[in-house]
């Protein structure tokens, strides 16, 4: 399996493809300070022509995002006011990153990071859900021209959290006295849904089947169980993408009602999660598609 950061989005253009947002950040920083410079425009096209995650996007097709992302631009009066908007067209984790750093990349390829930047990158930040000294190292990997590697980095240090995200779901499973191989199933399907748990078919059959056959104790209590899991993520924004991958896979409904779902209630307790955050993650779950694969 290709388990770099050009797996994440190549191909032809798709609907509701991410990369109409990747280019949005791009040409948001580009314009920001209402001087729009050769070097940053040059910084944009090459993201756009060499980088694998634009890999099969034809100049044409290029074209007419920067288009549109630069119509959009206009329409919402500033750069910073189109943020929720990019954030909400880039529900997974690493595509918000990424085009976090691709923005960062051609604010400063001028050189200079001025105030109009400054603001539409914080507003870009604040909206995407980066936590301040992750966009630091961030904007640092572009200044010094190492965002790709950092990219891979991120890209795999995410994938590493899904054997845990298994775990969640199958603790879910068994609170909900669902632990059986067709609720399996449906929750591969729907990892297969969320690109940043996404893995092959066989590699996510077996890290399902590890969780959900996994010996516990005649005791065991889900809340200790899950506590257990959040040892194991000390890093309070991975813990917060959990609840997100978790609240997604209620029904877009549900969602808004999170305190009346059980499961919610114990994970939030459990991950040490405030109200606030909770408020704030089900934003996130609810900018996936509403028709995507959910386990129930």
């Amino acid at each position: 399996m290709d388990r770099s950061v050009k797996g994440l989005l190549g191909g032809g253009l798709k609907p509701n493809d991410p990369r109409r947002f990747l280019i949005e950040a791009m040409v948001a920083a580009m314009v920001a300070d209402g001087n729009v410079d050769a070097r940053e425009t040059a910084a944009m096209e090459q993201q756009i022509a060499n980088h694998p995650l634009f890999q099969g996007i034809a100049p044409n097709a290029a074209k007419t995002l920067v288009d549109l992302s630069t119509d959009a631009i206009k329409f919402a009066g500033s750069a910073a006011a189109r943020a929720p908007a990019i954030a909400k067209g880039l529900p997974a984790r690493i595509h918000r990153l990424a085009a976090f750093g691709m923005a960062a990349e051609v604010a400063a390829a001028d050189r200079e990071v001025v105030a109009g930047e400054r603001a539409f990158l914080e507003a870009l930040r604040v909206a995407l859900r980066i936590a301040p000294l992750e966009a630091e190292h961030i904007v640092n990997a572009a200044r010094a021209g190492q965002l790709a590697p950092y990219l891979e980095d991120r890209y795999l240090r995410i994938k590493s959290m899904i054997p845990l995200a298994a775990e969640v779901f199958a603790l879910r499973a068994l609170a909900r006295a669902m632990a059986n191989d067709e609720h399996r199933f449906m929750v591969r399907d729907f990892f297969t849904a969320i690109p940043d748990l996404a893995l092959t078919a066989d590699e996510l059959d077996g890290e399902l089947f590890r969780a959900f056959r996994r010996p516990r104790a005649p005791d065991a209590q889900v809340f200790g169980e899950l506590a257990r899991v959040a040892h194991a993520l000390p890093d309070p924004v991975d813990r917060y993408w959990i609840i997100v991958y978790t609240l997604v896979a209620e029904s877009p409904s549900t969602v808004p009602s999170w305190r009346v779902i059980p499961f919610m209630g114990v994970l939030q307790a459990a991950f040490q999660i405030v109200d606030a955050d909770m408020e704030l993650a089900v934003v996130d779950a609810l900018t996936f598609p509403a028709a995507m694969s959910r386990p129930g």
